[in-house]
């Protein structure tokens, strides 16, 4: 095989991966949960592509819960300024060394020493990440700083929030 169609193989594998355990709590044991918003302030020409999505995990998502592609996820947890509809993203998340925050990150492919070394920084810098320190302090913080986007252990929906994967 050539090595572009080995890649292609290998991507296509990490993304299936990807896709089941985003899909399935039982499997990744977190569940990302994001803001939600108004549908009137929801600009459908805001939404990303859908090429970008996990339709398959986004199933059921509630309609006035905020849009982001899997791409945006890890883009946030990495550090990357996302913006949906011009407004700065927000990431919540929990001690690297807690459990469900290292399963978090491993799903999204991320270590949780990338994490550490953005925490430090934001704590410097303005950033959007916010370290928590449990899951009623991630639902708080999801809630405060929407759009805004965290995981947690089990599902769980209020008026601020619901699952978004």
């Amino acid at each position: 095989m050539g090595a572009a169609v080995t890649r292609a193989l290998l991507r296509c594998g990490w993304l299936a991966m990807m896709a089941g355990a985003l899909a399935s709590p039982a499997l990744a044991e977190t569940v990302w949960h994001c803001s939600r918003t108004p549908v009137l302030d929801v600009a459908i020409d805001n939404r990303p592509d859908p090429g970008d999505l996990f339709t398959l995990a986004q199933q059921g998502v509630a309609d006035d819960v905020i849009r982001i592609s899997v791409r945006d996820l890890i883009d946030v947890y990495s550090g990357v300024n996302v913006r949906l509809s011009g407004v700065p993203l927000s990431a919540c998340f929990m001690p690297v060394n807690d459990s469900t925050t290292v399963k978090a990150l491993r799903a999204l492919g991320l270590s949780a020493d990338v994490l550490s070394a953005l925490a430090r920084k934001s704590a410097i810098a303005q950033s959007h990440l916010y370290r928590v320190s449990n899951e009623a302090e991630m639902k708080a913080c999801i809630s405060r700083h929407q759009p805004a986007v965290g995981y947690l252990t089990q599902v769980q929906s209020t008026e601020q929030l619901a699952p978004c994967f």
